[in-house]
């Protein structure tokens, strides 16, 4: 037996109580004499005539032993006693709680599962023994120490509480991190003469629970180093199966016909049961249109094909429906919802909504914000190109042109606002320039001087060997049937999307870095002569009927995002960027739960906020018009199947986990509770029949 207080309650317990109780039965009674006629009917009151005076010597008296049996009890029960299991609990425990969006299911007792899982840690918490420490950590997304190593149990339970619910997803891989980071050992760098100094850490070797309803995204891949795994306790929480959710969500405008927005969403059941249901179409909190839909049961997938269906690029978009009326089902345990084309010349926020009842609601609806119609606004910066020329006016786009010294030499205010390109896209004809702000930027003949990009020479007669025809920007654009006399050899960094490919390099590529995103062709359809400086054809592409096609390709998927889609969704935790005006020292940033944050701009233009652990939309004030609101949304499909793992892949090892806490020492005080009520009822019996006459 051990006792989580220790013996010191149970000592000041016992020595406060029982000497008071001991010290009573030598104290005598002293009462005033009376005068009787006999003492035949007074025999007990006779006895009690004896020992009046003040103290007498101690006898045995049952009473006096239950009462003393009743402290003693009492003291114990102070102390915390517990019963030893089958091994001792360990002195130092690492909890990791998952707080994840699926953690905010609500089981059928109505509590949701990050309030089981904090009631089973308490109770982890009070089987420590006398002495022994904790840490918690909770883990989503991202991973926060809630505690370092503590002995005090009130601390850590108040600490327990501070973890919050989350919509984000769960990872490990940041939560076994921090633990591993408490428990190493530390190592000192000593002299240039001097051996390095290795600082044994305080803590001893831990036990680690994890406490999760088994959707971690990385549990497969995590690398364990430093803690003790075949000790290590998964506990399963949670029940319910039952879900519905939306996996993606698009909104954009029709490119001819600016002022008709198109909406599409991905919707798929994962519970056990079909389950039919309305998908509502909301425009500024306006109801504008409705959809029923019957889902079967959902079925296994694997995770490649999940991870397809749930992310947000072009090819896994959603396809429209076909639809006979407006409330036409749609069957399968994946739905690809299209709404009718709404005629709608506003901005704001757009919201796709289920009407369901199910486990999680996190992910019963989602948002994205779309800008009123407008042509794009394009720069053109070069010499002067017949084919740019002749193309770029016929499509439905505001060009503004400038000389590529007439760019070098303009005032910033003329290019960029807030922090970015002003045009929704530069086109730069035979230059190459370092004077580049966070936007989109298409290169004919030159490159961005960033990190990572370079042109050392010229390919004369180079041969394309490859191109990726289902990309966007080459759909319908006959690369192999075009003739081309030179290009750059151009370095890209790694991760460089290549869509034309030469002998050595690539001729044509996508680039994303650093918030600027590029296309960037290693030839242009004019050269200019290095003796004479006069300018050559150098592709017949400009005669090809397909390069109206291509720059059309081009433009749209670079600037698709702005001007025709709904502002890119964010991931819960993610951070997103509020563009506000010149000499703003503080914004607004009001959050979906209603609340309203301060935040310090720093005398910056674009300010990072990365408060985003809620689905919903986030809007800033003051901020630049057109960049003042985010939405934020789930789309997690490993999230969203709500089914509790039973068996955990943890680092390569499959690990069962269990229903509960396996709690190895029991407490024992309440059974000594018991006890000293059963002895007040024995000693409330004994003394009543004494006294009964």
């Amino acid at each position: 037996m051990n006792f989580l207080s220790g013996w010191m309650p149970i000592a000041v317990a016992a020595g406060i109580t029982i000497p008071p109780l001991v010290l009573l039965y030598f104290l005598k009674l002293r009462r005033a004499p009376r005068t009787v006629s006999t003492t035949l009917l007074w025999k007990r009151a006779v006895e009690d005539l004896q020992v009046n005076a003040p103290f007498q010597r101690i006898r045995n008296n049952l009473l006096l032993w239950l009462q003393l049996l009743v402290l003693l009890l009492a003291a114990f029960a102070l102390g915390k006693p517990i019963f030893e299991g089958s091994r001792q609990t360990e002195d130092t425990l690492v909890l990791l709680i998952d707080h994840s969006a699926s953690m905010g299911v609500e089981e059928k007792d109505g509590r949701t599962r990050l309030d089981i899982a904090k009631e089973q840690a308490e109770a982890i918490i009070d089987s420590m023994p006398s002495g022994g420490k904790a840490m918690l950590i909770g883990f989503s997304d991202r991973a926060t120490v809630a505690s370092a190593f503590e002995t005090d149990r009130s601390v850590l339970k108040d600490r327990l509480d501070s973890i919050p619910q989350t919509d984000a997803a769960s990872t490990l891989t940041e939560g076994i991190a921090l633990a591993e980071a408490y428990m190493q050992n530390l190592v000192i760098a000593g002299g240039e003469s001097e051996p390095d100094i290795t600082v044994e850490s305080s803590a001893t070797p831990a036990r680690v629970v994890i406490l999760t309803d088994g959707n971690i995204e990385d549990a497969e891949t995590l690398t364990i180093k430093r803690l003790p795994t075949d000790d290590m306790q998964i506990v399963s929480i949670g029940e319910r199966d039952d879900n519905v959710a939306i996996l993606s969500m698009e909104a954009k405008r029709n490119y001819e016909y600016p002022q008709m927005l198109e909406v599409f969403s991905l919707v798929r059941n994962f519970g056990p049961n079909t389950i039919r249901c309305d998908a509502n179409l909301y425009i500024n909190d306006r109801h504008v249109d409705v959809q029923s839909m019957e889902l079967k049961p959902g079925i296994e997938v694997s995770p490649s094909e999940d991870e397809t269906e749930a992310d947000s690029d072009e090819s896994s978009q959603p396809k429209p429906a076909t639809r006979k009326s407006n409330l036409v089902p749609l069957t399968g345990s994946t739905a690809s919802v299209a709404f009718d084309p709404i005629e709608y010349e506003g901005g704001g926020v757009v919201e796709v909504r289920l009407t369901v009842d199910d486990a999680m609601s996190a992910d019963n609806a989602a948002w994205t914000i779309v800008q009123p119609p407008r042509h794009v606004s394009v720069l053109e910066v070069g010499e002067g190109n017949l084919f740019l020329d002749r193309v770029l006016p016929t499509l439905p786009i505001q060009v503004k042109k400038m000389t590529p010294d007439e760019y070098e030499r303009a005032d910033e205010t003329e290019i960029a606002e807030a922090g970015r390109l002003k045009f929704d896209l530069a086109i730069f004809d035979n230059h190459s320039t370092e004077r580049l702000w966070p936007g989109s930027y298409i290169f004919f003949g030159g490159v961005p001087n960033i990190e990572g990009v370079s042109a050392d020479r010229m390919v004369q007669g180079g041969i394309i060997f490859d191109w990726d025809e289902s990309h966007p920007i080459l759909r319908y654009v006959g690369i192999g049937r075009i003739m081309i006399h030179q290009w750059l050899n151009l370095t890209l960094p790694p991760q460089a999307e290549p869509l034309v490919e030469g002998e050595d390099a690539p001729v044509m590529a996508l680039l994303s870095q650093d918030g600027m995103h590029f296309l960037i062709s290693a030839f242009s359809l004019v050269a200019e002569d290095e003796i004479t400086g006069q300018a050559l054809l150098n592709s017949d592409w400009g005669f090809k009927p397909h390069f109206p096609v291509f720059l059309q390709n081009a433009i749209q998927y670079m600037t698709g995002s702005l001007s025709f889609k709904g502002v890119r969704n964010v991931r819960p935790g993610n951070p997103i960027e509020f563009a506000v005006p010149d000499n703003t020292e503080e914004i607004n940033v009001r959050r979906p739960d209603g609340f309203v944050a301060k935040v310090q701009t720093g005398n910056f233009t674009t300010v990072n906020y990365a408060g985003t652990r809620k689905v919903g939309v986030y809007s800033a004030e003051p901020a630049v018009e057109g960049r003042e609101q985010y939405a934020v949304n789930l789309f997690n499909g490993t999230e969203s199947s709500v089914a509790p793992s039973k068996v955990l892949k943890l680092a390569g090892t499959n690990v069962q986990a269990t229903a509960s806490v396996e709690i190895v020492n029991k407490p024992f005080w309440p059974y000594l509770l018991l006890a000293i009520l059963a002895v007040l009822l024995i000693e409330w019996a004994i003394y009543s029949k004494r006294i009964f006459v």
